[in-house]
């Protein structure tokens, strides 16, 4: 079974990907709502979901769109690597640090980066895909989103995984 899926930490890396070895097409550029905190010590980031009731820092979360075939078999590693177990209980688990939901996905066009940082992109239509939200419940999330240690609230964007997808996608459309 096929899948849309939205990234917005080191996955998007096409060297990272490499690595883990899991093919991922890639879609387009978007943005989500939600927070980005920042995990110093693997330089990855989380992404929380936005609360209503805080308006304070950004609320707009950079990554980027996949397509990721045969999901049934790949969706365990992307969920193990995450720490969510949804694919083997089919569920999201109230002891995972992540769980994978469904959000709406706006896929946004640009040619250059400089369009980008000055929010002069294009946006398309809002499209259902999965991700990979923290689980504010959990006490290693809640403990990092309090402020008491180094953890905070980063710009919304992993920006080397993200340019360095951009290189790669725009080197073959040259």
């Amino acid at each position: 079974m096929n899948r849309l899926l939205f990234f917005a930490n080191k996955i998007q890396s096409p060297s990272f990907r490499q690595k883990i070895n899991i093919p991922l097409e890639f879609i387009s550029f978007g943005i989500i709502e939600g927070k980005t905190y920042r995990y110093f010590e693997n330089k990855d980031n989380f992404v929380i979901p936005t609360d209503s009731n805080k308006k304070w820092g950004n609320s707009v979360v950079y990554g980027s769109l996949f397509l990721c075939k045969d999901f049934d078999f790949y969706g365990r590693i992307l969920d193990s690597y995450h720490l969510c177990s949804m694919s083997t209980l089919l569920r999201n688990h109230i002891n995972d640090i992540n769980h994978r939901v469904e959000v709406n996905v706006t896929p946004i066009y640009f040619d250059t980066l400089d369009e980008l940082e000055r929010l002069k992109y294009r946006e398309g239509k809002e499209i259902k895909a999965q991700t990979y939200l923290s689980n504010t419940n959990h006490p290693k999330i809640k403990r990092r989103i309090s402020g008491v240690n180094t953890y905070r609230i980063y710009d919304g964007i992993n920006a080397e995984s993200f340019k360095e997808l951009f290189w790669e996608v725009t080197k073959f459309e040259e």
